[in-house]
């Protein structure tokens, strides 16, 4: 298929739904600490799915970002994406969630609840990660644990400018070379000290934190810039990613991962073509942000002593429905007419 690929004609959306689905499948095991599910704990990677995700983000935010108009476009995009559906799920966490709580009503809305809702719309999730009274019982009481890369992610938005710019006036190689240098210092800076100091963990939390994954988002921008040479090499591309990932696998303990985790996102996303799955909408987004507080709430119900295989049904029937819903409801309704979900027949 030399010279094939079309970037128009990609798996990305499906590739997304995948990467948000493994974070589910870990979750369950992580929340649950139910034996039955250690396999999702051993076998599905949140840390893989999530730098994919901010791979791909790279590839497809500076693309929008050079296709836009104005900034003013550019960021409007950005927020119709993001915020409606982000903004439903906080809100509907801090009026429904409250009444589970063991201590409601009393100091259910008092400094805490505002502290909780005021953090959380402004993406400083780590400041009130949780709503007083609430999944108090629960192993972790975070109301939703996995928000925490969306402010990274909107950090890589307001970048996204300022690297165009600098990539004009300076070069492409020269800016991202020295941007993925300096993020790679710090993620591994950061990552020798964790495994020096486990005492401290400041940082293995700095060690994921931004500007650790500008490494990815700029391997992302990458695989964008110089997608018409790479499309000529996909057989190549692929057999050097499975060779990188068991080398990492075996040797060096996640070093390479940028490397073969792009591999994995340009062969999966433009070797072959699954088909438009654009036209059914684009699920990922909602199925990783509402996923956590449903699974909450289902421990909070104590519906862990149902027989795992039901507890497994009942749980990915309900972040499937409530991601529809999401999609359908809120998130569908807020894209731009510009949007290719809008486009897509």
């Amino acid at each position: 298929m030399k010279g094939g690929a079309d970037f128009s004609r990609n798996n990305l959306d499906c590739l997304r739904l995948i990467f948000a689905s493994i974070v589910v499948f870990f979750h369950i095991h992580a929340l649950t600490n139910l034996s039955a599910f250690s396999f999702f704990g051993t076998y599905f990677s949140p840390q893989f799915a999530v730098r994919g995700f901010f791979v791909i983000s790279g590839l497809l935010i500076y693309r929008s970002y050079t296709r836009s108009s104005s900034m003013a476009s550019y960021l409007e995009k950005r927020v119709r994406r993001i915020y409606p559906a982000y903004f439903t799920i906080i809100m509907l966490a801090a009026l429904v969630l409250p009444p589970l709580g063991a201590s409601f009503p009393m100091h259910s809305y008092g400094i805490g609840f505002w502290k909780y809702l005021g953090a959380n719309l402004l993406f400083l999730n780590f400041l009130a990660p949780s709503l007083p009274g609430v999944f108090t019982s629960n192993s972790i009481a975070a109301v939703n644990g996995a928000l925490w890369t969306l402010k990274i992610e909107v950090v890589f938005y307001l970048l996204v400018p300022f690297i165009h710019y600098l990539c004009k006036r300076y070069g492409i190689k020269r800016v991202i070379g020295t941007i993925f240098c300096l993020s790679s210092i710090w993620k591994y800076g950061f990552g020798a000290l964790a495994s020096l100091d486990r005492s401290r963990t400041i940082y293995a939390r700095m060690e994921v934190q931004f500007p650790a994954q500008l490494v990815y988002f700029s391997a992302g921008i990458l695989l964008l810039v110089y997608f018409d040479k790479l499309k000529l090499h996909f057989r190549t591309i692929a057999i050097i990613t499975a060779g990188l990932f068991l080398l990492d696998h075996f040797f060096f303990a996640g070093i390479l991962d940028v490397l073969w985790i792009s591999g994995v996102v340009f062969a999966v996303g433009f070797w072959r073509y699954f088909g438009n799955f654009s036209k059914y909408g684009d699920f990922s987004y909602g199925v990783y942000i509402v996923h956590w507080p449903i699974l909450q709430t289902m421990i909070q119900c104590g519906l862990t002593k149902l027989p795992p295989v039901a507890f497994l049904l009942v749980s990915l029937s309900l972040v499937g429905l409530a991601s529809l819903l999401m999609w359908k409801l809120v998130e569908s309704r807020f894209l731009a007419s510009s949007s290719h979900y809008r486009q897509a027949p």
